[in-house]
């Protein structure tokens, strides 16, 4: 018979755990750029092969905590080292940096997730068994098997959001930089300047891209960077139209101009969009709240009548 009482700290060392786990991402952003970006190409022995797989894995070193979980990890026969290659990209996608993530969601999905079915099944099939103890226990199966590439699925798909909205605003700035005169390094140092507080994603992005730059001698392979670690057809449209004007040298501005009035057109049109479902969307909690409301305002006085005269 399952013991009722164990379930509080149970659950309650799921919720810290998860609690954690959504901090994570949160964990190692104030690193400088420049001593990260200096940090992968003094890793790689060969600036001119720095792809953007290896500099997504020159990071920092994890922390002792997550190095005696990984060591716990290999001793269950985990290969720490291919999950942190498998998913290094995903979390950066995710916008989760610390060099700890890929150790935790291994855990989770090897250890925890284990641990959480088991804990479900346990509390269904007790003799005191009921609908609660059901309930919670798909909510256990749920997050056990799902819950952490749900999270990062999130929070990849809302980092997209993010950097999709804000892009017209950075190529736009872009434009004007070097229509004023400013070269590629010196418009998105500026860029990178003026947008910080306000689109600090896309910020982020476009300065490891000016670092890489500034660093590494194949310019071609450090735009290349910037289209495969976000995969995003922004992105990829920038860095074509950027390689294309270094390579066949035509006009760097007329490029951004055709660029930034396509995206902004696109960014007009998401918003169209949107105001164009907002009456389909409003027709259900219309008819679902306000109309109740309407029919007992007008009929309840005639229905209070009708009682009155009929039991009155």
């Amino acid at each position: 018979m399952f013991d009722s009482a164990l379930m509080i700290p149970a659950v309650t060392a799921i919720v810290v755990f998860l609690i954690y786990m959504i901090g994570m991402q949160f964990v190692g952003k104030q690193e400088n750029v420049r001593s990260r970006v200096r940090k992968m190409v003094e890793t790689s022995g060969n600036e001119s092969t720095l792809n953007f797989a290896e500099s997504l894995s020159a990071e920092r070193e994890p922390s002792a905590a997550a190095k005696r979980i990984a060591v716990f990890l290999r001793m269950l026969g985990m290969d720490t080292e291919a999950a942190r290659v498998n998913n290094q990209l995903r979390f950066y996608q995710a916008g989760i940096e610390s060099p700890d993530a890929f150790v935790y969601y291994l855990l989770f999905k090897r250890v925890i997730s284990v641990i959480l079915v088991l804990t479900g099944i346990v509390i269904s099939t007790g003799d005191d068994a009921g609908l609660p103890q059901y309930i919670i226990t798909l909510i256990l199966i749920f997050i056990g098997i799902f819950g952490a590439d749900t999270y990062i699925k999130n929070c990849q798909e809302k980092r997209r959001k993010i950097l999709e909205n804000s892009f017209p605003d950075s190529l736009d700035l872009l434009l004007a930089c070097v229509e004023s005169g400013l070269a590629l390094d010196g418009a998105l140092a500026r860029v990178c300047k003026e947008l910080g507080n306000a689109h600090p994603e896309i910020t982020q992005e476009l300065n490891r891209t000016r670092m890489e730059l500034s660093l590494l001698n194949d310019r071609t392979q450090a735009l290349n960077n910037l289209a495969e670690r976000n995969n995003l057809p922004a992105f990829r449209s920038l860095v074509t139209a950027l390689l294309q004007s270094e390579r066949f040298g035509t006009s760097l501005v007329d490029t951004l101009r055709v660029l930034s009035e396509d995206y902004r057109l696109q960014r007009l049109m998401r918003a169209e969009e949107k105001a164009a479902r907002l009456p389909a969307m409003m027709t259900v909690p219309l008819i679902l709240f306000l109309l109740p409301a309407l029919i007992i305002i007008i009929l309840g006085p005639a229905i209070l009548t009708v009682i009155k005269t009929l039991f009155g």
